[in-house]
């Protein structure tokens, strides 16, 4: 069978489709691209915000046309959520929802045989064992994404994700060593640790286990790659914290903290569980541990309620923490959160106008955290070739081109001489 695969949302789904990509291959299928044709497409989705439900069934739409016989089989968050509007509205052939993806090549292997499959979509929230599927990716790739956490059990008052995902379950600490070990031998050379929110692994496992015990595991175990965090919630940045991960020279001092919001009012009404004064020392713990790291966060502008005095607030505090890099969304409303019921919703055209605003102090402080690394000499993951060079990232994740051949893979020490265009320019 010809398989094509299109994925929206966060690195959860990226690596999640790229296990998908071995299970198929390792029964002998062929990956395609997306606009070809295919016997199965596979839509792996995100319903973060309602934009994401609607690429989602655009996306439908376009399998549909490219092959109206072809099987569609629509997976994930946005599955798992509304099931039915996805069969109506996407004209699935198969909804799977946000769990058992491992069952996805019986499932596709059965329809494409004339069986008209039966499945019934788990409840979210029932209690259910973390789902292990393959780590890595096709040949090619120099970074891995290796998933050791699921679901989420926050419940802030905007989001959807914890009825989608359902409750925090944890891959086995010595399976997710023996993961990353494996990935190091087979030459990867950054392995990107990502799950809905890791800062809550191993709560659930007997005996407990933490992010702290297994970040430094890893890098134990993968002493030839790079290790960086997924998403960090603000609340697991400790002095214990920092001392642990900065003792090991290979763990990338790039720490996504999720903020959302930069005014107390704000982050109470949201749900969040820290305030401005936890969030900032978290960031200072993290400079003291990990000079010249990049901070990098979430912003949701627009929040009901946020007054235009709040927003202001918001925008002094980001350059209060001098962030490498903000992801900027205006609030989206998802049924069936608490949020979408509160009153004083903020009008679309506001909400606009504030994320253009905070993109704009946002885009400065990305500039200045660039410009901060000219004369500096750091080391580069070399990705691929691109107009007589390379491109790669740094620890920190800036995106770096430097002149030269066959650094595919390398990392290599380069120094920083310009910006252009939202990189950095260097030479070997």
């Amino acid at each position: 069978m010809k398989i094509a695969f299109y994925t929206l949302g966060c690195k959860t789904n990226q690596f999640e489709t790229q296990a998908l990509e071995q299970l198929f291959t390792a029964r002998g299928h062929t990956l395609v691209d997306f606009s070809a044709a295919a016997d199965v497409y596979i839509i792996n989705t995100c319903t973060v915000t309602a934009l994401g439900d609607k690429k989602s069934r655009a996306a439908a739409r376009r399998a549909k046309r490219l092959n109206p016989s072809g099987t569609l089989i629509v997976c994930g968050c946005y599955a798992q959520i509304k099931p039915d509007e996805v069969r109506t509205l996407c004209g699935a052939d198969i909804v799977l929802g946000a769990s058992d993806k491992g069952r996805i090549v019986e499932l596709a292997e059965a329809a494409q045989g004339g069986a008209r499959v039966q499945y019934a979509i788990p409840p979210a929230l029932a209690k259910k064992p973390f789902e292990a599927l393959p780590a890595g990716g096709l040949a090619g790739r120099t970074r891995a994404l290796l998933k050791i956490q699921d679901g989420c059990q926050n419940f802030c008052t905007y989001c959807l994700i914890p009825f989608a995902r359902g409750p925090s379950r944890s891959m086995d600490f010595d399976e997710a060593v023996a993961e990353a070990a494996r990935l190091a031998r087979e030459g990867y050379r950054e392995i990107v640790l990502t799950g809905i929110e890791i800062s809550s692994y191993g709560l659930d496992l007997v005996p407990q286990r933490t992010l702290e015990e297994l970040a430094p595991a890893l890098c134990a175990a993968a002493p030839e790659a790079r290790i960086r965090l997924g998403s960090l919630e603000p609340r697991t940045i400790t002095e214990s914290f920092a001392r642990a991960l900065a003792a090991h020279p290979i763990l990338c001092p790039h720490f996504h903290l999720s903020m959302q919001s930069g005014c107390d009012k704000t982050l109470r009404a949201m749900g969040r569980r820290y305030d401005t004064a936890l969030f900032f020392a978290a960031c200072e713990t993290l400079r003291r541990h990990f000079p010249h790291c990049a901070i990098t966060t979430d912003l949701i502008v627009g929040f009901p309620g946020e007054t235009g005095a709040d927003f202001t607030e918001t925008l002094a505090f980001v350059r209060r923490c001098a962030f490498a890099q903000v992801h900027i969304f205006p609030y989206s409303k998802r049924e069936g959160t608490r949020a979408a019921v509160m009153t004083e919703q903020v009008e679309k055209a506001e909400k606009e106008r504030r994320a253009a605003a905070a993109a704009e102090v946002c885009d400065g402080l990305h500039d200045a955290f660039l410009h901060s690394w000219i004369g500096e000499t750091v080391e580069v993951l070399f990705e691929q070739a691109e107009h007589g060079g390379y491109t790669g990232h740094t620890p920190q994740y800036c995106a770096v081109w430097a002149p030269g051949e066959d650094l595919h893979n390398e990392l290599r020490r380069v120094r920083i001489t310009d910006v252009r265009e939202g990189r950095l320019i260097g030479e070997l």
